[in-house]
């Protein structure tokens, strides 16, 4: 008798491959989702500098006409009509709030300064003088620049932030005496320059504890007691330089 071996065959269902043109479909839908999210986020982060940007308006209007100690975070977002959940988001606390126009009154007030000075120079003094003029039109456009930076109640955090930028006045002012007039090298010669900043810096302070702006009368102080000091490191006439 014959034995039939029936042998079973595993038939495997063939999956069908995806076509070429199916497959550029797919990734370009994978693309497609990416530049969105991209485009999303674009849309997202320039809201978010634009109501910043509106915050830190809000805080300089509220400063022209109250004191910085009088305001809060919750002001300002009513000020810029931001809300409030949405401005701590942004903000811890009013603190941060002008931290941010420091910073930003800080590089305003460099560009002021690096400016050329024009017009005939005679001796180097006069290049102090135009420079402490600029910082003192600078502060006159800007009430809540003189709060934040000169004023009485200005907070230690804030002016520390202001006295590293002082350190960069210092350099310009350096330099901008330096391009009309051979300075003599002398012994940390930054730091020189840095402390008579510093010396106009207070006249600025006195003048805003006393009279709440800073006068014609105390701008002359400022000049004065900068160019006293540098007046101890350099003598007045300095070699002058070819100017192009």
């Amino acid at each position: 008798m014959r034995r039939v071996c029936v042998v079973s065959i595993a038939v495997r269902t063939a999956v069908p491959l995806a076509s070429r043109s199916e497959r550029s479909e797919s990734a370009h839908t994978r693309l497609n989702d990416v530049g969105l999210l991209g485009t999303r986020k674009s849309s997202l982060r320039q809201r978010g500098i634009a109501r910043r940007d509106k915050l830190l308006q809000a805080a300089e209007t509220l400063l022209e006409s109250r004191e910085m100690d009088e305001i809060s975070l919750g002001d300002v977002a009513l000020q810029a009509k931001v809300p409030k959940g949405s401005a701590y988001h942004f903000y811890l606390n009013i603190v941060d709030v002008y931290a941010s126009l420091v910073a930003r009154y800080d590089k305003e007030l460099q560009a002021m300064m690096t400016a050329p000075v024009r017009g005939p120079v005679g001796a180097w003094p006069e290049v102090v003088e135009i420079l402490l003029d600029r910082a003192a039109e600078f502060y006159l456009r800007k009430p809540s620049a003189r709060q934040l930076l000169v004023g009485p109640k200005t907070l230690p955090e804030l002016k520390m932030r202001d006295r590293q930028n002082d350190v960069l006045i210092g350099r310009i002012f350096e330099d901008q005496v330096a391009s009309f007039f051979a300075l003599p090298a002398v012994p940390n010669r930054s730091e020189v320059f840095f402390r008579s900043v510093e010396i106009a810096d207070l006249m600025f302070c006195l003048s805003m504890l006393r009279h709440g702006v800073i006068t014609e009368e105390m701008t002359q102080e400022a000049k004065r007691g900068s160019v006293a000091y540098l007046g101890s490191y350099f003598p007045a006439k300095l070699p002058r330089k070819k100017r192009s």
